[in-house]
């Protein structure tokens, strides 16, 4: 995984493949775009317009450092990561991030503050997949 993996790097290097598009196949870009895992087999121009979406909400939001995507199919794993620190060994770094599901089936958010998870499923019965939109998000940043 390449070192030069932060926000804005990343969405240069996504940009321009989108400018040219098509899609492609993941082994040819998953270093570049920080990529660890992957179900379909192409990474097509939905799914970077996505990341291009997401990466635009994190640098606005202030994530700004590392970034990560596992690129899901229905029913398994999947999400886009965005830290506010830059990674020193090519791995997430702590410190506060947020997270954004990457499948076909359903989209949420959650955000990391200070080594915990929100929203989890608490004492007011909000679930994990309770934020549905970047601004659901934003708000809940804000509190």
């Amino acid at each position: 995984m390449s070192k030069d993996c932060n926000a804005q790097q990343v969405l240069e290097r996504l940009n321009k493949y989108i400018d040219l598009g098509m899609s492609r196949d993941f082994r040819t870009v998953c270093n570049e775009l920080s990529i660890f895992d992957w179900w379909p087999s192409r990474l097509t121009i939905t799914h970077m317009k996505q990341m291009r979406t997401f990466l635009k909400t994190a640098i606005k939001l202030g994530y700004t450092g590392y970034v990560c995507f596992k690129v899901g199919a229905s029913g398994c794993a999947n999400g886009m990561w965005a830290h506010k620190n830059e990674s020193t060994n090519g791995c997430s770094p702590d410190g506060d991030a947020i997270y954004r599901s990457f499948s076909p089936d359903y989209t949420y958010w959650q955000y990391n503050k200070n080594g915990e998870w929100y929203p989890d499923e608490d004492s007011n019965g909000k679930p994990y997949d309770s934020l549905k939109t970047a601004k659901m998000l934003e708000q809940a940043l804000a509190a």
